[in-house]
């Protein structure tokens, strides 16, 4: 049996966890996407709810697979295997997520319960992996396979009851994990694997955003104002690369033995902005979108990147705190003002320079 990468010296992602990102990528796309049509330049309640609903579950799958392998993974022949047919249902799932998610509910909800259960089952079996500590994943283990079991007795109901089923399994599953075992305790996360595996999903996400920008550009005639919308826009998506990743070293030596939790929730937040802003981007191009539905989604995006982004950092590294608390109301005070200007475009503009301006602010710190 193969020893856990938990212990290697100078540990990083294995091939297998990237090549899981960029299938969990594909599906996060399918469900952003459905924010990518206007109904006479707005978003229906039905498309917000749908986005809401699909993007949880999703980045919860991720994040569970993320965060067992970051304390139990082997790259044993059977965990490649148990992630790869994972991989195969999360493909089937974001197939069958989008505007017809109730006609393919059955179908949807199964593969999400088959997702759960092998996730599930790879904690069970982490009795056997060498730590004594290992005794809280498998008790863990059980525990969400109940809860996917609920999710999945959600069939049995009609719409709108089935989706309240759903998600009290889905919500006892992501409150599991924070649950105390009485004396068992779980390994803290290796934190250097950690940063590096939501730095590289962020880094890929944003690679997304590229794509939705340059499809935005396709079949359009261009004019002064969607050329501006698209170099701000590219502007905008560096601006958040320098924001994420100018501190990222912080976290990566932290050297505190936090379970985790912290980064992974809070990149909930992140990611639901990332895929708002980039749909923004789009709609600015495209020239799409009324007045109030961009200035309401833009602080929206902005204010969910930018609380995923700093609660991570204000529970990881204290030192910091006062820093991340002034420069976080500053963006937030500047978006707020921005946000009335008489053009989606020049609101575009406004955020960016509002992004640039958090990237001056921090080089007081540094």
């Amino acid at each position: 049996m193969k020893s856990l990468k938990y212990y290697e010296k100078n540990r990083h992602a294995t091939w297998l966890e990237l090549f899981f990102d960029l299938i969990f990528v594909v599906a996060i796309g399918k469900v952003t996407h459905t924010l990518g049509h206007l109904h006479h330049g707005h978003f229906e309640q039905e498309q917000l709810w749908t986005f809401l609903l699909l993007f949880v579950p999703l980045w919860w799958i991720w994040s569970s697979h993320t965060i067992y392998s970051n304390r139990f993974d082997t790259d044993s022949n059977l965990h490649r295997l148990a992630t790869l047919f994972l991989m195969l249902l999360l493909i089937v799932l974001s197939a069958r997520i989008g505007e017809e998610l109730e006609v393919n509910y059955a179908l949807v909800i199964a593969c999400y319960f088959g997702i759960r259960a092998i996730i599930s089952i790879m904690y069970i079996s982490s009795i056997n992996k060498f730590d004594h500590r290992s005794e809280f994943s498998s008790r863990l283990g059980f525990a969400l396979l109940v809860s996917a079991v609920i999710s999945l007795s959600s069939i049995l109901f009609d719409p709108p009851m089935r989706y309240l089923v759903a998600y009290i399994g889905i919500f006892l599953d992501i409150l599991l994990p924070l649950f105390s075992w009485g004396k068992l305790k779980p390994l803290p996360a290796h934190t250097e694997h950690l940063v590096e595996r939501l730095g590289l999903l962020t880094l890929i996400l944003l690679g997304e955003s590229v794509i939705s920008l340059s499809g935005g550009l396709s079949d359009i005639q261009w004019d002064r104002y969607n050329v501006m919308a698209a170099i701000t826009g590219f502007i905008m998506i560096c601006s958040i690369w320098w924001i994420y990743f100018d501190s990222f070293y912080l976290l990566s030596k932290n050297e505190s033995s936090m379970s985790g939790h912290s980064l992974i929730y809070s990149h909930l937040f992140l990611f639901m902005g990332l895929a708002l802003l980039a749909n923004l981007i789009r709609h600015a191009i495209l020239n799409d979108i009324a007045m109030r539905d961009f200035q309401i989604t833009s602080i929206i995006g902005m204010a969910l990147f930018f609380l995923g982004k700093q609660y991570g950092y204000f529970i990881a590294v204290p030192k910091i705190r006062k820093y991340i608390l002034q420069n976080t109301l500053i963006v937030f005070s500047l978006g707020g003002l921005v946000i009335f200007l008489p053009r989606v475009e020049y609101i575009l503009v406004g955020l960016t320079a509002t992004m640039i301006c958090y990237v001056l602010l921090n080089f007081r710190y540094r």
